[in-house]
Parts: structure tokens; sequence; C-alpha cells
């Protein structure tokens, strides 16, 4: 069968288009040198290369990124082993300032020294790579640190953030590689060894100067954390209460939040207890340990006049051979114990007076005097302690401001009992048993305070009785219903007895009024005499003195965000202070409950000092941050019990001691040393050096922290640029076309297309005729 031409040609024409088609695409693989120029060369070969080229892209960036971070970790090292040298340089200078050979000029003089140090070391805090701070967090366009004051500083402001600036290392992977500033300079731990291991407080129960305790602890040597440090302290102090002191239980806190120390007792103390945190005074010379035997205690005052004389100390522990002075009732007392001061073995004075010199220069140096002459074979003892170097541990805690007091609610003046003494204690009286009225007689009530009706009856029994010309067994009572007094014949044998209240020759300092009964008219014609007025110690009336105002301020709570209590104190009289106490307490402690806090209370009534303590009872663990008696801004100011109580109409409070901020920093540490040189306190420029040390080490460990992340880095980019070798040669693989099978593949498809272009012009170049 004949095929016609035009089919011939229709063939031809496309097996030569299909061959221009090859020989297009064969000439580009030979220039491209790549097996896939277009999407339909091997469609899925392309999607490989793709990822396999967004892989390399992402090495690289990587690559640049830890170029950055090498630059970024070289300016840290850089930056910290200046700082290095300049706390190296700072301590060498403390050396030499705590020579003994060193004069407080000199020491004045180190102050500009120091300064320059702070300017140095503030400088390599704001140190910067590329335009960026280093050590400001992510805040790295802001300044790291600047002074407080220009002018004249006094510490340094960080400014950054806390979150260190980091770069990526992999597809999840970061690594910090800027610092935060304020804890590269700051320490997490302290170090406590011989320069800073004191600590001297103070327990005070509120019944004279004499009743004190100052006592001591030794922090054992060791590097702590503020939650650590806060229990050792504790414990330390606890321990030396127990051994010397009241057995008071303490809490000693960190607040992580506020950077503050807080010191408490924990309320368990019966009654009042304060305490004095002796930051300053504690190793300055003093004495202590008084005892005292044939002289009363409270009654004795001992001034020293001259501190520097105490160079001295009794032997230690305190209370094994204590300076002793002997009263010998002739003039002289005797001396035993003297530490080494070359006192006579006998020292002139008198019962209620004596002076010691210590130096020998003629000179009183302590001076003592009694308020109640001491007795015969009376003896007063007593240790001294000598200065010590100043290693107290209150710095380091942020207490830096002097000593600190701690004192629970206690009234600010003395509460008035029944009080009796020479102008109202007197009771005259007559007796008749059937021979005849007596004479006079006249008991006197023993001078004193009186805290109890029962007690108070009792004594006037006793003195009526020793009066009696006819021993009489007579009965005083005190009706708790009534309130009033009944002075009667006990053993119904008097027939007559006449309390001569008006007519007797003492009625000017009778005791009629304090007892109840009317000084204008003698009690006769009877054996029994009840007063005419009820006698109480205490009048609560509603409405006018039975308010009691206060907060409890929670952990966590602030005083403002506390809102007020309202406790009432039930109307009546009450005849001693205890029953008084008992029943404010109750009344808090229902209010307390009905607020939800369920706080316990004491209430308590010193005898000694003859006031009243309102507090937290600690028996069952504290609840309160705070306690506040808002006798001045409260809201019933003038109808509280304030005045009752002894308080004054002014709000108390019971806050913990509470330390100022705490920040062990190297520029802390700075500034403090030159307070201490420009105060030639050569025992703080020695705690100085223990925490120069500390933070060098700090420093130390930061560097070798760098070095170990700059290791990495490298270590991570030389497996980045193996990955990216790998992956550039899998991407070839499929990609590039072998350039000589590419050439010889061009040649063929080449000869093939010249072929068919000849074969195809005998086509065309056949007649017309043939395509009929």
């Amino acid at each position: 069968m004949r095929v016609p031409n035009i089919s011939l040609y229709g063939t031809s024409e496309y097996q030569l288009n299909t061959l221009t088609n090859n020989l297009r695409d064969a000439n580009e693989v030979v220039s491209t040198q790549k097996r896939i120029n277009n999407i339909s060369d091997d469609p899925i070969g392309l999607s490989q290369v793709l990822n396999l080229r967004l892989s390399v892209k992402n090495l690289s960036q990587l690559g640049k990124n830890i170029d950055m971070g090498k630059t970024w970790l070289n300016g840290t090292e850089t930056a910290l082993r200046s700082i290095s040298d300049q706390i190296i340089e700072a301590k060498l200078l403390s050396s030499k300032m705590v020579n003994a050979s060193m004069s407080a000029s000199e020491r004045a003089a180190a102050v500009e020294t120091v300064d320059g140090i702070i300017g140095q070391v503030l400088s390599l805090g704001n140190s910067q790579v590329n335009g960026s701070y280093i050590f400001s967090g992510t805040k790295t366009n802001i300044r790291t640190f600047t002074y407080d004051d220009d002018a004249n500083p006094s510490k340094v402001v960080y400014n950054g953030n806390s979150t260190p600036f980091s770069i990526k290392t992999g597809q999840t992977a970061k690594l910090e590689v800027g610092r935060n500033g304020k804890k590269v300079l700051s320490e997490d731990e302290i170090k406590v060894d011989g320069t800073n291991n004191k600590i001297f407080f103070r327990e005070d129960p509120g019944i004279g100067e004499n009743s004190k305790r100052v006592l001591d602890g030794t922090i054992p040597d060791g590097t702590y954390t503020p939650e650590k440090l806060a229990v050792v302290v504790e414990n330390v102090m606890d321990a030396a209460s127990k051994e010397k002191g009241y057995e008071i239980n303490y809490d000693v806190s960190y607040d992580s939040g506020t950077k503050k120390f807080t010191i408490v007792n924990d309320g368990r103390y019966d009654g009042y207890m304060g305490f004095d945190l002796l930051w300053e005074s504690g190793e300055t010379p003093r004495i202590g340990e008084l005892n005292t035997d044939g002289v009363i205690k409270e009654g004795v005052n001992i001034n020293v006049v001259n501190d520097d004389a105490l160079i001295y100390e009794t032997p230690v522990p305190s209370g094994q051979a204590p300076l002793r002075l002997t009263w010998d009732g002739a003039g002289k007392w005797k001396v035993l114990n003297d530490p080494g001061y070359g006192l006579p073995l006998e020292i002139s004075g008198s019962d209620t007076h004596v002076e010691l010199d210590l130096t020998g220069n003629g000179a009183s140096d302590i001076n003592i005097s009694l308020e109640s002459a001491a007795s015969s074979g009376g003896f007063i003892e007593f240790d001294i302690f000598a200065a010590s170097d100043d290693h107290s541990i209150g710095p380091d805690l942020g207490f830096s401001g002097g000593d600190i007091s701690y004192k629970p609610p206690v009234s600010d003046s003395n509460v008035t009992l029944k009080t009796f003494d020479h102008t109202n204690n007197v009771i005259d009286f007559q007796e008749n048993i059937g021979a005849g009225l007596s004479s006079q007689l006249s008991a006197a009530v023993p001078v004193g305070t009186y805290s109890d009706m029962d007690t108070l009856a009792g004594a006037i029994e006793t003195a009526m009785e020793s009066a009696s010309v006819n021993s009489i067994d007579y009965k005083v009572e005190y009706s708790q219903l009534t309130k009033k007094f009944t002075i009667k014949d006990n053993g119904a044998v008097v027939t007559d007895l006449r309390l001569l209240w008006n007519s007797g020759t003492n009625n000017a300092i009778g005791a009629a009024t304090e007892l109840g009964y009317d000084n204008t008219a003698d009690d006769t014609g009877a054996t029994s005499y009840t007063g005419d007025n009820a006698v109480t110690l205490f009048t609560i009336t509603s409405g006018t003195n039975d308010y009691i105002n206060f907060k409890e301020i929670l952990p966590g709570s602030s005083k403002d965000e506390t809102s007020e209590l309202t406790a009432r104190i039930p109307a009546g009289t009450y005849s001693n202070p205890d029953t008084l106490a008992r029943a404010i307490e109750d009344a808090m402690e229902d209010v307390s409950e009905q607020k939800g806090n369920r706080v316990d209370y004491e209430v308590s009534y010193s005898y000694i000092s003859h006031k009243f303590t309102i507090k937290e009872d600690g028996e069952l663990g504290r609840k309160l941050e705070d306690f506040q008696l808002l006798w001045g801004t409260g809201s019933n100011v003038s109808e509280n019990a304030a005045s009752l109580l002894g308080f004054d109409q002014e709000d108390v409070t019971s806050t913990p001691a509470e330390s100022d901020e705490v920040t062990w920093g190297l520029f802390e540490t700075l500034f403090k040393l030159k307070e201490y040189l420009s105060k030639d306190d050569v025992d703080g420029i020695s705690r100085t050096m223990t925490r120069l040390d500390t933070h060098y080490s700090s420093i130390t460990s930061t560097l070798s922290d760098t070095g170990i992340k700059y290791n990495r880095l490298e270590v991570r980019k030389q497996v980045s640029a193996e990955t990216k070798l790998t992956i550039t040669e899998r991407k070839s693989m499929i990609e590039d076309a072998d350039i000589v099978e590419s050439v010889m593949e061009l040649k063929s498809i080449q000869t093939a297309y010249e072929a068919s272009l000849k074969a195809t012009a005998k086509i065309i170049n056949l007649s017309l005729v043939d395509f009929l």
C-alpha cells in the first residue's frame, strides 16, 4: 500500500522536533553541568535537591551564628579576665591596708584607688560587641551598669534583664553567649570564716537592766546560700540562748522575693521577751553576768566610765571566776578574782557605793552604786568582757545600720495596782474582849504593790493580828461579788471592835480610802465591818475604755492591705491583772477567729515591771508577719483601753527585725571597702578580703563556663562544616551531570539530529505532484 507523502512529512517533522528538543536539553546539561534543569527533568530528584539546598542554607546561617557567638564569648572572656585583675588589685590593696603599720590617713587616701577600681569594673561591665552590650541580658541596646548618682555614687544600678542573649546552634538548640551582668557580678553563696562568723545579741525579759543577758554565737565556717545561712544563724542563736540565756527559740528567715532576712523570737516565752541584735556594739567592752548575795540585784547600778580600761577579761566561759566585791561591813570591799588589773585586796567604799580604778591613774573607771545597802558579807560579782575584733555576720545579712531591737507590744508606763507606802498604810483600831476597851492600836499594811485583793486582805489580816494586844484571830475578806472588803473577828472573841478611820491619830496616813471605807467617820458598835465603797483594780466601761483596734498582718500581706479588727473587753470590774489579761486575750482571739485567722494570743502582766504585754502566742506556731495595736489611729481612739493598760495613745507594732536588701555583689563589696577605709575599720577591710576571694572564685568559674561554651561552638562549627559537605556531595550526586557522558550524549543526539535533518530535507524537496 502506498503511504502518502503527507504522512511521511508529518512523521519526519515529529521526529525532527523531538531530536531538536533532545539536542537543546543535552546542550543545556553540558553548558550548566546540571542533570536537572527543569522540573520535568526529574521531579523527585528536584524535590530532593531543593530540600538539600535549604539544609545547606540553614547550615550556612548557623555558621554565621557560631562565628558571632564566638565573638561574644571572646569579648566576655576578655572582660572577665580584666575584672578578675581588678579584684586581685583590690585584694592586694586590702592586704596592705590591714597591716598595723598603716595609718588612718593612708587608709583614707586609698579610697581614691578603690574609686578607680570601681570605675574600671563598671567600664568592663559595659563591654560591647559590635555595638551590643554583652552583659545586659537580651536588652543588648541598653547600657548595662550606671551609677545611682554620677556626682556622688553610692551604688551601681543594673539596667539589663535576667535573660542572657543566646544564639541558635541547631534546628531547636540554643546557646547563651551573653550574660546577666547582675548575676555575673553577684554571688548566690557567701563564705563564712573567722572574719564574719560572730553574732552578738541581748535578751531582755523587761524587768530591769541587770536581767538582760548578752549572748554570742559562732557560725561554723563554710559556704552558704541565703536560705541555709538563715537556718544556721537560727540554730546558733537558739543554742546560745539555751546555754546562757532564757532558752528562747528564734525564727530566722530569708525572703527570696525581697532579698531580706528577718529575725524574731517565736513567741513561746511566757510574758514579755525582747531582744537586741548587737551588730555594732556587740564586740565592744562590757560588764555582764551580774550575780549578788546579800545585795538586791535589781538595785545594783554599774556604770563603766572608761570603756578603754576594760582590757583584761575574766576567765571564759563566763561565770567560773567572776570579779567579786564583798562588803565587810566596816567600810571595805574585799576583791577576789582580779583578772589582771592589779586591784588592791580591799577597796574603801560605803555599803551603797564603790569605785574601781582599773588603770591605776587615780580616776574611777567603774562606778557601782546600790539602791539598798549591802549587808555584811554580801557580795557583787560580774564578768568583764574586753573588746574583740569586729567579726560580725551582720553586714552579710544586710544589717548595716547599727544595733536593732525587737520589742513585743508592752505598756509604756507602769500600770498602777494597789500600792501602799508610808502615806496610806495605817489602820487605827480598838478591841474589847470583855475586859474593857483597849487603847488605840495601829496596824501597818506592809509597804508594796498588791496585784490582787486576796493577797492584800491576807496582808491586812496579818498586820492587825500582829498589832492586837489580845492575840485576836482576825479575818479580812474581799468579795468578788460586791467588790468590798470586810474586816471582822474570826473567833467570836471580840465583843467590841472599833475601826478609827476618822478619830485615830494616824488618820492622815490611814488606809481607809484605799480599802473602800469612809474616812470621815469611825466604824463602831459591831465586830464586823464591810467597806462603804467597791474596791477594784480595773473598771471597764462599755463605750468608754473597752475597745482594742488592731491589725493582723499575715505573711505576704502588707499593712495597708490588711483590714482593722476590733475587740471589746467585757464591761465590768477586775480585781487582778491576770483576770483582765485573760479577758483581753479571749476578746482578741474571738475576733481573730471570726476573721478566719485564728491567731492565738498571749496577754500577760509582769508583777516586776508592772506592765502588760500583748503578743502572738507561739506555742502552736507563729501565723503573723506583723501585729499592730492601733491605739493612735484605730476607729475607737477615744474609747480604747490604752490608758488603762499603760499604753500611750500611739500605734504599737511588733515588726520582726528586718534587714536591708541583701546583695552579695562585687560593686557592693568595693563600696563597703571604701567605707571601711575611710573609717579606718581594719576588721571591715579583713571581711572585704574574704568577700573578694569569693568574687574571684565566681569570676573564675564564669570564665571556665565561657571557655566550655567556646569549645562547644568550635565543635558545633566543625560538625556543621562536615554536615554541610556531606549534604553538598549528596546534592551534587543528584543534581550534577557526568560531563564526559553528557558530551558523548550530546554528540550522539547531534549525529542523529543531522541524519534526521537530511532525511527530512529529501522529503521536503519532493514535487507537488507527489502530494496528489
